[in-house]
This record gives C-alpha cells, structure tokens and sequence, in this order.
C-alpha cells in the first residue's frame, strides 16, 4: 500500500506499533496468547513496558524474561523499558511521549486484589487517546 503526495510515492508504515503494559501479569496465558493473535492478524513490532518499577533490578530481570517469551511466541524481538517509580500511569505517560504507538495493551490481573483496577488505570490509560486494550489475566502460580 501506497500513500501519495504532491506526486510522490510515500511508503506506508507495515506493521502496528504496539506497547504491551504489565508487571506481575506478564507471564500469563491470557497475554501471551493476545500477542500471539494480534501477530497473526498482521505484522506488528511490540514493545514491553514494566510501568511501575520500584526495583530496577527485580524489573530488569523481569522484563529480560518476558522479553525472550514473548519473542519465541510471536518470533521476532520484543523491545523493552523500564520505568522506575511507584506510579504505573505515569510510566505508561512518559512511554507514549517517548515513542508513537498504534495501540495499547494493558495486562492486568484479574480479582478484587488487583491495584491497577482499584486505581482506575484501564480509564486513566484510555484517556491517553491510543486505542486501549485490555488483558484481563489470572495469576501464574509460582
């Protein structure tokens, strides 16, 4: 697909840039198997954000981890940031200003324990204009 201006191919973008948000969900079923079909729907590069990182090295680890599942699961690299602090939203908020993205995709753990419902991210989240997505994902025993 082409784009035309003033006589002059431009090409377009082939793939949906996509920002995956977890923490504790993110070696879940339910968003492994939501990369996975959005990769079978069309090309898509994603990239992984640890939004709440009170750890930097427990977060770092973490996303290290995530980053080699996902990429086996959709065959191609996952990139990855890591944003330190206790403040989910604001890490989502500075990852968009950093970057353009054609989605968002939110992971979040399912249940009455789950902060990220009780502090209302999901809307907060929507509120940032990028079509939102939301995982809703049970608890990996360990």
């Amino acid at each position: 697909m082409e784009t035309f201006y003033d006589g002059s191919a431009v090409e377009a973008r082939d793939s949906r840039r996509i920002l995956i948000v977890a923490h504790r969900s993110v070696a879940t079923p339910a968003l492994v198997e939501s990369v996975r079909r959005r990769t079978e729907a069309g090309p898509c590069k994603f990239a992984l954000l640890i939004p709440d990182a009170s750890n930097p090295i427990v977060a770092a680890w973490t996303l290290r981890c995530a980053r080699r599942m996902l990429s086996k699961t959709i065959g191609a690299p996952v990139d990855g940031i890591v944003a330190e602090g206790d403040d989910a939203y604001a890490g989502i908020a500075a990852a968009v200003r950093g970057a353009e993205y054609d989605e968002i995709m939110l992971s979040i753990l399912s249940g009455p324990g789950s902060g990220w419902l009780h502090e209302g991210l999901p809307a907060r989240v929507d509120a940032l204009g990028i079509p939102l997505t939301v995982v809703m994902a049970d608890a990996v025993a360990t």
